[in-house]
């Protein structure tokens, strides 16, 4: 869930709410400029490090009801990156009634709980590993494929929920997040044949998204060399086995072949340990007291107190606890804990670095992040980084 706020909008005296709503806008644009996008479904005709739009057949919506689509970039190598979108998440009507809005980020306070459509501005926020043409980008040359997220169901729901506001309104809801994925897949079957190496990864809500879908993935490419790597996506309540299959209607046990779990980023990981090839990596990556998962944790299991440093410590144990026990019980799966970009004043880390800019600046014990990556990746040689974190 990558609500990262875009930018604080500081209310100047003298400016009106119009002409801040116009500068934003013409800021944005003038970033979307400098990434120009094509739009054809066929991969021959696309220019390497160019985005491209794909149009997709089948059920694919938003949650709001407007487009879904995918984009792709070319590179020029045989390696590719299928890459799951964060951006918040819906549980129930109550969290449903509170998408993401531009407006919300010029209002301040909190900015609403998931993308409810593909923002025009995702293009222009995307750096780090998606920066295919960087030559310090240890996936400098590859092909991506980015699936965007725009139903607050982790890439899973199967489900149009008849909701209610707070006043009585109704609304749909469209938990359309497993429809979307497989025209994507049948979109990326069609046109990616057998990459050497496949990254199969995510970041927030599309951790959570990447570790659900990479068994059936990787299946497909049964000659590739398969990674699959999870960006700050550490949520657990006991709330999740209910949600994925009364609210998102995903089915779940049926469609994943494992129950989800409390701890659902810790259960799907497990189960990849053995449904993925032997010679599968499993990453993860983690922010030490991250403040946009502790704060959508707090949410999902209704505490309503403030976001002490009790409740961060909590949240952060509670990571740490999964990580040591994935690292127990799986031989090919490794992490990088850090608590890079600390606030001292706050008691918190920044959240997500796989297509941020902290991508290049992270670092742990002398290791940079996209060195840890780059060496799983690239040279085969995977570990972990941070294990002093997790000492009891």
């Amino acid at each position: 869930m990558d609500m990262r706020r875009i930018g604080k909008i500081t209310m100047f005296t003298g400016i009106g709410l119009l002409s801040l709503i116009l500068i934003a806008v013409l800021a944005i644009s003038a970033f979307v400029i400098k990434r120009p996008v094509t739009t054809t479904s066929e991969l021959a005709e696309v220019k390497p490090y160019k985005w491209n739009k794909v149009k997709l057949d089948g059920n694919v919506i938003s949650s709001d009801g407007s487009e879904y689509f995918l984009w792709n970039k070319k590179g020029e190598n045989n390696n590719w990156i299928i890459f799951f979108s964060g951006g918040g998440a819906s549980w129930d009507a109550k969290s449903a009634e509170h998408p993401i809005k531009i407006m919300n980020f010029i209002k301040g306070g909190d900015t609403g709980n998931y993308f409810p459509n593909i923002p025009f501005y995702m293009l222009s926020l995307l750096r780090g590993m998606m920066d295919t043409d960087n030559p310090d980008n240890p996936f400098n040359g590859w092909n991506v494929v980015y699936l965007p997220y725009s139903t607050g169901d982790f890439h899973i729901g199967k489900h149009n929920a008849e909701y209610k506001k707070a006043d009585g309104t109704p609304f749909t809801m469209r938990y359309n997040g497993s429809n979307n994925v497989r025209s994507s897949l049948d979109w990326i079957y069609a046109n990616v044949d057998k990459p050497d190496k496949l990254l199969i990864a995510g970041e927030s809500a599309g951790g959570f998204g990447s570790a659900f879908w990479a068994e059936e993935i990787a299946s497909h490419y049964k000659d590739s060399e398969i990674y699959q790597y999870s960006d700050s996506s550490f949520l657990k309540s006991d709330k999740w086995p209910k949600v994925v299959d009364q609210e998102w209607h995903a089915d779940f046990t049926k469609t994943f072949g494992y129950p989800a779990e409390a701890d659902i980023i810790g259960a799907a990981f497990k189960a990849n340990g053995h449904l993925l090839p032997p010679n599968a990596i499993l990453l993860q990556s983690y922010s030490l007291f991250d403040e946009i998962l502790i704060h959508f944790q707090n949410n999902i299991n209704d505490y309503k107190g403030p976001q002490d440093q009790k409740k961060i410590n909590e949240w952060s144990q509670q990571m740490r606890a999964s990580v040591r026990s994935l690292d127990a019980a799986l031989p090919n799966y490794y992490y990088y804990l850090t608590d890079y970009g600390l606030d001292a004043e706050k008691g918190t880390t920044p959240h997500t670095f796989a297509t941020r800019e902290t991508f290049f600046q992270a670092e742990q014990d002398g290791v940079t992040l996209l060195k840890w990556l780059g060496d799983a990746v690239n040279h085969q040689k995977p570990y972990s980084v941070g294990s002093k974190f997790l000492e009891k």
